[in-house]
């Protein structure tokens, strides 16, 4: 595989085509002239962003998106979990933790309760309705899991991938 720059690609007249800008007109690499179409983070990160769209249009019919799904399953894993705990469980920030479960408080899916022990922190739990739809979610996630894993070779592979991946974080 060739590796450019992003110089020599702007040298040879071959960077990605701006869709928003129409003043550029160069046409879109092929796959194998992109320069970071075979790095590990860039792949990774485009992967991610790729199943995230369509975990969310397979989510569609429920009303929540992917990252709300996790946030639902862990709490339903754990039951009663503290707002930091989640956070740091799903390696997200705290903003972002409190904007995706500001809807599903709303909908009536996730309980915030003051913690006993620390009235500054608040637990999470799931309601009855969230529990109802969260396993309406894992169905329609079970489908989608089984589809990305007919797309790689071997019986166990996605399972093997989730523990490779799982050992980078």
């Amino acid at each position: 595989m060739r590796l450019q720059t992003f110089s020599a690609m702007k040298i040879a007249g071959t960077m990605p085509q701006n869709k928003g800008n129409s003043s550029v007109t160069n046409p879109i690499p092929e796959k194998d002239d992109m320069p970071l179409s075979g790095r590990f983070c860039f792949v990774l990160q485009r992967v991610s962003r790729v199943i995230s769209r369509r975990l969310n249009s397979v989510l569609q019919s429920t009303g929540i998106t992917g990252s709300q799904l996790m946030i639902l399953d862990a709490i339903g894993l754990d039951g009663d979990l503290r707002q930091k705990d989640l956070a740091e469980f799903l390696a997200k920030d705290h903003a972002t933790i409190t904007a995706n479960l500001a809807p599903l408080v709303r909908r009536g899916l996730v309980v915030r309760d003051e913690d006993r022990h620390d009235r500054r922190a608040q637990r999470l739990s799931l309601t009855p309705a969230g529990t109802f739809l969260l396993g309406q979610a894992r169905e329609l996630m079970e489908g989608f899991e089984a589809d990305l894993g007919s797309r790689i070779s071997g019986e166990n592979a996605l399972g093997e991938l989730c523990n490779a991946l799982d050992n980078l974080s």
